[in-house]
């Protein structure tokens, strides 16, 4: 293969592929389906927002891509690596340098500062050398957080945790970043900042980013809508711009009900 066959097909190769994933969980003797058959394709480069009622399969989805859980049946091939048939040793390197991930609850470690909070992924990697350094620097200073580096987590606001948590899912400069619900937590306000301040992040650092999220505000600042239904995809839709969460809303409920 040649250099530019190479590159091309880089270029070309979705950064996320699903097929035919299924999943189920027991719940007593009741079986859950939390997904059925999905298919889905996100291209690199592009943000694309998972809309869905509570038990659609939208977090469950997320975690698969993640390889926080593994699927029952089915293929999920992220940045080129197939979770499914990886091995547990593989999927830790692959949780710790392929995926960023943004949770709702943010996640971090009271005992430890913002700066620790942000590096602890390249501490557990073992590669928190000049570069990731100069990275975190980078991270703080657009984020707002220069000046609350040597606080620990109960010391600062929710908004502020959670830009703690971004920092901490980009410090490894992943090509793909995950988000489950990451302003479900945050008042209006914040919420409204830390989509802001993300834009910033990725204009300087740009990746595929993969959000979940019930809210319209939220997935309007995607590119592509994909609803999901009890562990189906009912269909999917762009996102124009000007579009506001009013007519995300609108076309969401056409394609969820």
């Amino acid at each position: 293969m040649t250099i530019a066959t190479e590159i091309n097909t880089r270029l070309t190769t979705p950064a996320i592929a699903i097929r035919g994933i299924t999943k189920s969980y027991r719940q007593g003797r009741r079986e859950i389906q939390a997904l059925r058959g999905l298919d889905l394709t996100v291209d690199q480069g592009e943000f694309v927002a998972i809309m869905g009622a509570s038990g659609s399969g939208k977090s469950t989805l997320l975690h698969l891509c993640g390889g926080m859980d593994a699927a029952d049946t089915g293929s999920i091939v992220v940045a080129g690596q197939n979770l499914t048939t990886m091995s547990e040793r593989a999927l830790t390197a692959y949780r710790r340098r392929t995926v960023g991930v943004i949770f709702q609850q943010f996640n971090l470690m009271p005992s430890l500062d913002v700066r620790e909070n942000i590096l602890l992924p390249a501490q557990l990697a073992g590669t928190c050398n000049a570069t990731v350094l100069a990275r975190m620097e980078e991270l703080v200073e657009v984020l707002g957080l220069k000046d609350r580096v040597r606080h620990r987590p109960d010391a600062l606001s929710g908004g502020e945790q959670q830009r703690v948590a971004i920092a901490r899912a980009l410090i490894m400069n992943p090509p793909v970043l995950l988000a489950d619900e990451p302003t479900g937590n945050l008042d209006s306000l914040n919420a409204a900042i830390f989509w802001k301040l993300l834009r910033r992040v990725l204009e300087t650092m740009p990746m595929t980013v993969l959000v979940v999220t019930h809210e319209p505000a939220a997935a309007a600042e995607a590119k592509r809508v994909v609803v999901l239904r009890d562990g189906q995809k009912t269909g999917e839709f762009n996102v124009e711009v000007g579009d506001d969460a009013g007519i995300l809303a609108t076309r969401y409920q056409a394609l969820a009900s």
